[in-house]
């Protein structure tokens, strides 16, 4: 994932708080956090220290990353729904098996805005649970619904935010038609 172009113009404790979650979820690797670090430092004239500490932990302290993008900023919360939505462009490439899906998005359950959410997540990981064990063609219908789930947060990316507001007032509703 190009990180530069996803986060440019976002102020850096978003990008942090965005980054160190895409980590946890498997969205992102170190070399995409890598990359995007390189490029914030080639393009600034004067980088903020965030950038500078960064880098020196990429170059000899990876394991501590996800510790300092938590610590850096550690009060910032921001909405989950777009970090859904990067679950949904991973899903659509196909190289996701459906296992790790599942886990990323029971990750965010704590993280989403509304009971709705929570409800789907965790009834999405209880029937891939629950199907896991048995014949592949048990998990046509989870993969089917968590697809459909996916779907509602497709148009949530960082060009977009501006339009956030009018996507959170539509998600209710698509979640409420899923299974209808």
């Amino acid at each position: 994932m190009n990180l530069d172009a996803e986060l440019r113009g976002l102020p850096t404790r978003e990008a942090a708080f965005y980054v160190r979650l895409g980590l946890l979820l498997e969205l992102l690797t170190l070399a995409d956090v890598s990359d995007w670090t390189d490029e914030v430092l080639w393009r600034e004239e004067e980088p903020a220290e965030f950038f500078l500490t960064l880098y020196g932990l990429l170059r000899t302290g990876r394991p501590r990353v996800p510790t300092y993008l938590k610590a850096a900023f550690p009060a910032e919360t921001y909405s989950a729904r777009p970090l859904l939505g990067w679950l949904q462009q991973q899903w659509a490439t196909g190289r996701w098996p459906l296992s790790q899906l599942i886990r990323s998005l029971y990750r965010l359950r704590t993280l989403v805005h509304s009971d709705q959410e929570v409800g789907w997540i965790y009834a999405l990981a209880a029937d891939y649970e629950q199907a896991a064990g048995g014949p592949p063609e048990e998990l046509l219908p989870v993969q089917q619904e968590t697809e459909a789930f996916l779907a509602c947060y497709r148009e949530y990316t960082f060009a977009n935010r501006e339009k956030w507001p009018q996507l959170d007032a539509k998600v209710e509703g698509y979640l409420a038609n899923l299974r209808q």
